[in-house]
């Protein structure tokens, strides 16, 4: 992958390149030094938001961002994107013409799934890390968009994706409307009312996705593992 996204930057104008997995993975980039990885992740996981947000992921062919002294510009393709920071006055027809060619043999290298999913089904929720018999733990997550995080935050709820929602279930064999979290590290708790959210990216599956004061609460962090119990 490295080899096509160093032909893309050849193109007059390309700053750098990246593609991102359709979980907002970073695959692979080639920007300058300036734009890390953890900045490269954080854009992921807002593009893909956005994708989501905006359910255009299906039907998009390049989705151009337009600021004062530059362009990002997003191609979608089965499985991932192609994301591309330009300079403002990049020539779109020369660098359509060596996208198409760099699509296909991206394409041609993203791993294959084991078994093609049905049309609109969602992946299964990663398997929690379960630590004593009857003891669920998942992930902290937080929602890049920080004003829709903050909104269902200042109810006191906490919110999980429908996949989530039905691991949570289908574990504990009961319907729950609130959960119980429990940072162990330090010793912190609380029940929470959930809200399930639909369509969302598949990085929130898996994931107990809180807000600011619920995270400064429980004295969790982005990534970390808590107990989950029914409330």
């Amino acid at each position: 992958m490295q080899a096509i996204l160093q032909h893309i930057n050849s193109v007059e104008g390309v700053i750098g390149s990246a593609v991102f997995s359709d979980k907002g993975e970073v695959l692979a980039h080639a920007f300058p030094s300036l734009i890390d990885v953890p900045t490269l992740k954080k854009a992921a996981a807002l593009t893909q938001e956005g994708l989501y947000g905006l359910q255009i992921g299906q039907t998009l062919d390049i989705l151009d961002l337009r600021y004062a002294e530059g362009r990002i510009l997003v191609k979608a393709f089965p499985g991932a994107m192609l994301c591309l920071l330009c300079a403002k006055n990049i020539n779109l027809q020369v660098l359509f013409i060596t996208l198409n060619l760099a699509v296909k043999k991206l394409e041609s290298l993203l791993p294959k799934p084991g078994v093609p999913a049905a049309s609109g089904q969602r992946a299964e929720v990663p398997a929690a890390q379960d630590g004593a018999a009857g003891t669920l733990r998942l992930r902290v997550s937080h929602l890049a968009n920080k004003e829709a995080g903050s909104s269902f935050d200042s109810l006191g709820m906490i919110a999980v994706s429908q996949p989530t929602s039905k691991y949570i279930t289908d574990y504990y064999k009961a319907p729950f409307k609130k959960l119980k979290l429990v940072n162990e590290a330090v010793g912190t708790s609380g029940t929470f009312p959930v809200m399930v959210m639909n369509d969302m990216s598949q990085q929130y599956d898996g994931a107990i996705i809180v807000g600011p004061g619920i995270e400064k609460k429980l004295k969790v962090g982005e990534g970390d593992r808590i107990v989950v119990a029914l409330g």
